[in-house]
């Protein structure tokens, strides 16, 4: 079993990873403390900030990209919030997987595991395109363990997407070619800065993915999926997506979703909090309360 697991492909290129990601991670502009969570599909890597008297929110990343890149939005949430970014299971970070997500019950009781080991009551949670997805499955299977949710630019979740559009915004952006020929084409949808950027294309280098075969990674929630969650959502999607059509996935949302918020945000592409982080965080702020 443990050959089917994600893990990074060597040592050497975890080393390299989690330098990388500690880097990012001096980015973060106010205190924090790391600690790991055992769960019933592994140790959960966690970076916490905000006083332990607020109100709790869970930040769920983004496929590839740990919970460091929430290092523009934390600032302000964390003035508001006891914040605990997530390293996802399964994923390139510092949690550490020993038993496949098979499916999307495993996936939320994973979610599950963590919040009652972390001893939360209903904390909210917001999660950005993968995290998004997990976000929104919690809610459907576990609405009495929830307070409201933000689900940012969840891909895979309201829409079918491309695998060769993710597999390019994934990879492409980071060719050692000069001038990278779909800079332009990149900028309007992945805009990273520099540290993470390097952080991201070295996950892409050495780590490898749990086989597809066997484990789960997104899919699209059918109609009573989507009727049936309850939780107060708010939805956002970056005006300049490229996965999918964000017009198209507000107005699915909108007509089967009985408690959702939604809005389209200017100027922002699929990482939608680090494009526009002042304005994806009032809007959670403002939801969430």
């Amino acid at each position: 079993m443990s050959g089917d697991l994600s893990s990074f492909t060597s040592p050497e290129g975890e080393n390299e990873f989690i330098a990388a990601y500690d880097a990012v991670l001096k980015r973060w502009p106010v205190p924090y403390e790391e600690c790991d969570i055992p769960t019933s599909f592994g140790t959960t890597h966690l970076i916490a900030s905000g006083s332990t008297s607020l109100p709790s929110l869970l930040l769920l990343h983004a496929t590839g990209t740990s919970s460091t890149m929430w290092f523009p939005n934390i600032c302000s949430l964390s003035s508001a919030f006891r914040v605990i970014a997530v390293d996802i299971i399964g994923e390139p970070g510092k949690s550490r997987q020993v038993r496949l997500l098979k499916n999307p019950k495993d996936c939320a009781t994973w979610l599950g595991d963590l919040i009652q080991n972390l001893g939360l009551i209903r904390p909210n949670i917001a999660g950005l395109s993968y995290g998004g997805w997990h976000t929104l499955n919690f809610s459907l299977y576990y609405p009495d363990k929830v307070n409201r949710i933000a689900a940012l630019a969840p891909a895979g979740s309201i829409l079918p997407y491309s695998w060769s559009v993710l597999a390019l915004l994934r990879i492409l952006p980071y060719l050692p070619v000069k001038p990278n020929p779909l800079k332009r084409f990149f900028r309007k949808g992945f805009c990273p800065d520099e540290l993470f950027a390097r952080q991201f294309a070295l996950g892409v280098q050495h780590f490898r993915y749990a086989d597809p075969r066997k484990s789960i990674f997104t899919g699209v929630f059918s109609d009573s999926d989507l009727r049936s969650i309850h939780t107060p959502t708010l939805f956002l999607a970056g005006k300049n997506e490229v996965i999918y059509n964000p017009g198209v996935a507000i107005d699915r949302v909108k007509k089967l979703m009985p408690y959702v918020t939604t809005a389209l945000i200017p100027n922002a592409g699929h990482l939608v909090s680090m494009d526009q982080p002042a304005l994806v965080n009032e809007q959670m702020l403002q939801f969430l309360g």
